[in-house]
């Protein structure tokens, strides 16, 4: 039971809206109690989840992926690898996420980051090293009110699958 299940799917991103509201529903609340979520009120974050790459394969730790975006709805965002277990990957790269600081837009606002089991040569990256199949979270902190009230406004980041195996440095 995932947080984000029961909800919206927009681009591979799953949300629910009453993740950490009062009127949410007992579903809603048991899905946050197992995951751990500890889920602040909409006003302040919003959250979505995914497991597949934008071809819908399922995430895995051996291959490499770029995700990439532009501007979020919010005042500060962040990317982190769970692995199945709704866990963190148990390894010491001290790389579980990016988020809106560690990122460089272009010209156009737009940036990317790897996620992969090695640590690319430069750039944002989040380590998916131990993680086996695994689930990207995206937390908008501070999100406008168009994003809390309309999901499918949200300028989601793609995940692209770059390569498996040797060549993602496994």
């Amino acid at each position: 039971m995932k947080h984000g299940s029961g909800g919206e799917v927009h681009a591979h991103w799953a949300g629910n809206r009453v993740t950490g509201a009062t009127d949410a529903d007992p579903w809603t609340r048991a899905q946050v109690a197992l995951t751990g979520l500890l889920a602040l009120n909409r006003s302040q974050a919003i959250y979505f989840r995914r497991d597949v790459d934008d071809s819908g394969a399922r995430l895995r730790a051996d291959c490499r992926y770029r995700v990439s975006g532009g501007a979020l709805p919010g005042r500060w965002w962040s990317v982190t690898v769970y692995a199945a277990d709704d866990y963190l990957p148990l390894n010491d790269d001290d790389a579980l996420s990016f988020d809106a600081t560690e990122v460089r837009p272009d010209a156009k606002g737009r940036w990317s980051a790897t996620v992969s089991p090695a640590k690319p040569g430069e750039g944002a990256w989040a380590s998916s090293r131990n993680a086996g199949n695994f689930d990207l979270t995206l937390r908008i902190y501070n999100p406008s009110l168009k994003a809390q009230g309309d999901f499918a406004s949200i300028p989601f980041p793609k995940v692209e699958r770059i390569d498996c195996g040797k060549g993602a440095g496994t």
